[in-house]
C-alpha cells in the first residue's frame, strides 16, 4: 500500500489480486480525533402508575417508582405535577442507596376539575455528573369524567 498527500487530501493506493484500489479522505477528517462524551447514568423513574379513567372529585393515588443506577447513595428531588391544571401534586427530596429503588405514593385531589384529559408528570432532578437524563421524566394521561 502506498500513501500520498495532495492538496489537503490523504490517499492510498492498494494493489490486491491484480487490481488497484484507490481511496482518499480530506486531512481534516483523517487527522481529527473523535471526541465522545461518556453516558453517565444516575437516577431514573422506573414506573408511574395511575388509572387511565377516573371520576372527578375522587382522590387518586399516583404511584411513582424511582431508581438509583449508581453504586453509591444519591439524593435527588422528585416533583409530581399536573401541567394541564397547573397543580403541584408533590415535591420532596428522596435519598436512594446504591442500585436501589423506592416507591412513593402521592394523593391527587381532583375536586373542581372539568371533564377532560389531564397529564400527570413526574420528574427527577439530575444528580451531579449525570449526563443521561431521558429516563428522569415520565408522564401519563388520565381522563376525568363526572
Amino acid at each position: 500500500m502506498k500513501r500520498y498527500k495532495i492538496n489537503g487530501w490523504k490517499f492510498c493506493l492498494i494493489h490486491i489480486f491484480g487490481y488497484f484500489i484507490f481511496c482518499g479522505v480530506p486531512n481534516s477528517l483523517a487527522d481529527e480525533k473523535k471526541k465522545y462524551e461518556p453516558i453517565v447514568h444516575g437516577v431514573m423513574i422506573v414506573s408511574m402508575d395511575i388509572p387511565l379513567l377516573e371520576t372527578i372529585g375522587k382522590r387518586i393515588n399516583i404511584e411513582v417508582v424511582i431508581g438509583n443506577e449508581r453504586t453509591t447513595k444519591v439524593t435527588t428531588i422528585l416533583t409530581v405535577d399536573c401541567p394541564t391544571s397547573n397543580q403541584l401534586i408533590g415535591r420532596e427530596a428522596e435519598t436512594l442507596d446504591g442500585l436501589s429503588s423506592k416507591k412513593i405514593v402521592y394523593s391527587w385531589d381532583t375536586s373542581g376539575l372539568k371533564e377532560d384529559t389531564y397529564t400527570i408528570r413526574a420528574e427527577l432532578e439530575k444528580v451531579p455528573g449525570e449526563t443521561y437524563v431521558d429516563d428522569n421524566i415520565r408522564q401519563v394521561n388520565i381522563f376525568m369524567v363526572p
